[in-house]
């Protein structure tokens, strides 16, 4: 008899985009389990464990781009994603295809274990790059470092970046606890470097977790040359050849030339924001417009003080608000008063009047990738 009711089969990517609905899940029983089920591909790959609450992805891609140039064939996880969920996982600095994508999904979905949807996209990322014929993995943390999920990797280093008071309600009250949970991706024997937080006491705190780490104070210069420089030490530390060039990793202080010239710039928390402002405000021309989208800050005013700044030190000649689209959650409606708001990026975008010789785009990493995608770009490391 042919069936009479509707098929109720899911394919890997309905499968995939409906582990969205279980939202965070932080440990590592589930993934642990996953990993011995897939033959530990994380052990068959050099990886590097990069955790922080600012410059962590700008670090990973210094080490992917360094690594590669010195003739490496090297992996990346990261996340979230600017344009298509196929950029979490690159190798070689290029996302992976679609193709490529869907097949490592197939193999997590048969494992029939429950993962959220950053579970699913950190397996797919070993499964891929082993395949691939990766020698080493570059792995990015997605919240903290103790209970994140990259957490049950098998490492040959560890590295932590700036780290700053964020997701309280999840790593901790203090600026002491929150850098204990990300300098708890240590693991006995294997070297670690730990960006100088500045502080004895959060040294300290970060000592407790991290016996043996090195702590490095870079010098001073741009958000990009740090992420550098602690990419070549670690290197250093690792045995590694590491070639050190400019490189362009989406979003971050990214100029594209056209008419006009963009500035794309994800900063996303009250951190990463005052950091990055006064790089920006050093490159503005005389004529500059801003568009800006946030999602939800903890610290809103704190978050908009740099760019506050900004505007009224370097007068832009328009500025328009929008909401950042395909977020985790929606963006803030209205973040500035009294300032043009345009709910939809791309209309928002299209719709500065003024003679301008840049657009600057910040706020927002998913704002970023809207706008990225309008623009017909794509996210490789370059």
């Amino acid at each position: 008899m042919a069936p009479t009711g509707p098929m109720t089969m899911q394919t890997p990517r309905e499968w995939f985009f409906a582990s969205k609905t279980k939202g965070m899940s932080l440990g590592l029983s589930r993934v642990n389990v996953a990993l011995e089920a897939l033959g530990r591909p994380d052990k068959k790959m050099d990886c590097i464990h990069v955790a922080g609450s600012n410059g962590k992805g700008s670090a990973c891609a210094q080490l992917v781009a360094g690594l590669v140039r010195a003739g490496y064939h090297v992996g990346m996880f990261s996340s979230p994603h600017l344009i298509q969920v196929e950029e979490r996982v690159r190798i070689d600095g290029k996302s992976i295809s679609n193709d490529e994508f869907n097949e490592a999904l197939s193999k997590v979905m048969k494992l029939e274990i429950e993962l959220t949807f950053f579970e699913i996209t950190y397996l797919v990322s070993l499964i891929a790059c082993h395949k691939a014929g990766v020698s080493i993995m570059v792995l990015e943390t997605g919240l903290g470092g103790r209970l994140d999920a990259t957490r049950s990797a098998d490492v040959v280093g560890c590295l932590v970046t700036s780290v700053s008071f964020e997701h309280s309600e999840v790593l901790g009250d203090t600026i002491e606890k929150i850098a204990q949970e990300k300098a708890a991706i240590w693991r006995p024997g294997v070297p670690m470097l730990i960006r100088d937080p500045g502080s004895a006491r959060i040294r300290n705190a970060m000592r407790e977790e991290a016996i043996t780490a090195r702590f490095y104070n870079p010098e001073k210069s741009t958000f990009m040359d740090e992420a550098a420089d602690l990419a070549e030490v670690m290197c250093k530390m690792l045995g590694y050849s590491f070639v050190r060039r400019p490189i362009n990793w989406p979003a971050r202080m990214q100029f594209i030339q056209g008419n006009p010239n963009y500035l794309i710039e994800a900063a996303h928390n009250p951190s990463g924001m005052l950091r990055v402002i006064p790089e920006i405000a050093a490159i503005l021309p005389k004529k500059w417009s801003l568009l800006f989208g946030t999602s939800p800050q903890q610290e809103m005013d704190q978050f908009l003080s740099p760019l506050d700044w900004l505007i009224k030190s370097h007068p832009p000649v328009e500025i328009i608000t929008t909401e950042p689209q395909d977020g985790r959650y929606p963006g803030i409606v209205e973040p500035i008063e009294g300032i043009m708001h345009i709910q939809n990026p791309v209309t928002a975008v299209q719709s500065f009047t003024k003679k301008t010789d840049l657009i600057l785009v910040t706020g927002s990493l998913y704002l970023c990738g809207n706008i990225l995608s309008h623009l017909g770009l794509n996210a490789d490391i370059v």
